[in-house]
């Protein structure tokens, strides 16, 4: 009876015990996390920036060029950020030309317009901007932008046609195109250094990409665009080479310095997803995708949102499987505890009839007593187990959350393509019913949110609602806080403020809590759950 009381304890051992993971790039991944925890200060340093140079356009004393060359700057800083409003200064630049009459300043807007529709995916309005360009009148810095702008628009035109397996005319120009830009920019610039390697990735000559690509990011500046698109190339290069963990870490380099750098059309945190295939790193790329879809869609560029939304699926499929594991592995530990109390009971029925025979009817009475007392205890044991797994099961319906804040997304993003067709009266009206439409949703899922949130300050700073009013504003930041939208650029671009204006309501708001400033949007995060 002992030894068999010692081995189901061991095989209880046993089965309780489960392997901690680490990912071996684990530190990477902190500093990777925690640059994702400050991206709202880097879009707020970036939105300032842009604000400062729009500044400048208010002086009445500029003249037609120096508005060009503003205009200039402000496409520099949107290029990587918003799409829309980078083809807008663009558009202004073309318009300055004209009223110029300078050919030449409106063939560099144009130039610069093909390249950005080109690394937005948007092929066919590439296409046309090229055609309508005269290229013997270009200059020799107007050269340069064609050959790149030509030899990139072929480059990701041939990958995009690549799966259906059409042709794309021209595409044997490429290496034309680049042996022309080598051929006419220093040996020792960034565009020849990069075109040569271009060309060493093209021959799948992988060492020497690797070296020269490694020579070329230490004359970098590690806040630079281009330093992100370097170690970009770098991860790729060691894709190719079998080197998965140096992959990814250079890959997070890359996503660090977009992050740093407001960079919103970015490919790196998205490859990072979708490598990080353990069921153990489900969580961690699900939210990884999450974020690059939010900075696809903030950016705009149909390509990009289509591109990563295409990876969703198969990493929600490895999140579910991860989450149906786990589940199975509760139902195991539960059927091992019932098996384990079921023997246990039988071990005890056992021993109290071997009792039985050699005692009097006291002691008989007091040793089932006792008994009955241990039973109890294993069973308060058992239920506690199964209560702790309810609780978990029911954390997993976080998940809804995370949908539906993506599903908000999409409709505020449906609305935007309709204010180009609606009156400036119809769009109010469809923006009041989509903000009547958030609150009634969400206020079906958590009814008492509002006296909870206020709950949480202090007493004279409680929003009270108007007549009719189902939230407010501030309200309004919380509950999307709530289902895990916590970007002030993406809240911003919903709620149809600037992203100042999210960023100074939510610390008026944490700057009246009724306790811990810090840790305000979490508590708030947790509201209605059961933790």
């Amino acid at each position: 009876m002992k030894n068999f009381l010692i081995h189901l304890s061991l095989i209880l051992i046993l089965a309780g015990c489960r392997p901690s993971y680490e990912h071996p790039l684990a530190q990477d991944f902190n500093r990777l996390d925690e640059a994702l925890d400050n991206i709202d200060e880097y879009t707020l340093i970036k939105e300032s920036r842009i604000n400062a140079i729009q500044e400048t356009l208010q002086d009445k004393e500029l003249t037609l060029h120096q508005k060009y060359g503003i205009y200039g700057r402000l496409y520099e800083e949107y290029a990587p950020y918003q799409f829309d409003r980078a083809r807008e200064m663009l558009q202004m630049q073309e318009r300055l030309a004209d009223s110029l009459a300078d050919a030449s300043l409106r063939t560099t807007a144009s130039l610069n317009k093909a390249f950005l529709f080109t690394s937005a995916g948007m092929f066919l309005e590439a296409s046309k901007t090229f055609q309508q360009l005269d290229t013997l009148s270009f200059d020799y810095q107007q050269k340069i932008l064609w050959y790149n702008a030509s030899q990139r628009f072929l480059t990701d035109y041939q990958e995009y046609m690549q799966t259906s397996g059409i042709e794309v005319p021209g595409v044997e120009k490429i290496l034309s195109y680049q042996n022309l830009i080598l051929k006419n920019t220093p040996e020792n610039s960034y565009l020849n250094r990069h075109i040569t390697i271009m060309h060493l990735i093209q021959d799948k000559k992988w060492t020497e990409a690797y070296d020269e690509n490694a020579r070329l990011l230490e004359s970098l500046n590690r806040k630079s665009r281009d330093y992100a698109v370097q170690t970009y190339w770098q991860g790729f290069i060691c894709q190719n080479m079998d080197r998965t963990e140096e992959t990814i870490k250079w890959w997070i380099e890359s996503a660090i310095c977009d992050i740093q750098g407001a960079i919103k059309d970015n490919a790196s945190l998205c490859s990072i997803a979708v490598n990080l295939t353990s069921p153990e790193d489900t969580e961690r790329a699900f939210r990884y995708i999450r974020i690059s879809l939010d900075d696809a869609v903030f950016y705009n560029a149909k390509l990009r949102k289509v591109q990563i939304a295409s990876t969703m699926p198969w990493i929600e499929k490895a999140y579910l499987d991860s989450r149906e594991q786990q589940n199975k592995e509760r139902s195991m530990y539960m059927m091992i505890t019932v098996i384990a109390a079921f023997f246990l009971l039988l071990v005890a029925v056992v021993a109290l009839n071997l009792h039985v025979t050699g005692k009097n009817r006291a002691r008989t009475i007091e040793t089932k007593n006792a008994q009955l007392a241990e039973s109890n205890a294993s069973i308060v044991k058992a239920e506690e187990i199964l209560r702790k797994t309810n609780l978990e099961l029911v954390e997993a319906n976080a998940a809804k959350e995370e949908y539906l804040g993506l599903f908000l997304s999409m409709c505020s993003g449906y609305l935007d393509k309709l204010r180009k067709t609606l009156s400036r009266e119809q769009y109010d009206a469809e923006l009041k019913n989509f903000y009547k439409t958030f609150d009634t949703s969400f206020l079906q899922l958590y009814p008492s949110f509002v006296e909870d949130f206020n709950g949480l300050l202090q007493e004279g700073s409680r929003v009270v609602l108007k007549e009719g009013e189902l939230l407010n504003t501030e309200l309004r930041i919380f509950a999307l806080i709530k289902l895990g939208i916590t970007q002030s650029s993406h809240i911003a671009s919903l709620l149809r403020y600037s992203v100042n204006t999210i960023y100074n309501y939510r610390a008026q708001v944490k700057n009246s809590a009724l306790s811990d400033r810090d840790n305000f949007e979490e508590m708030v995060r947790k509201i209605g759950s059961r933790r």
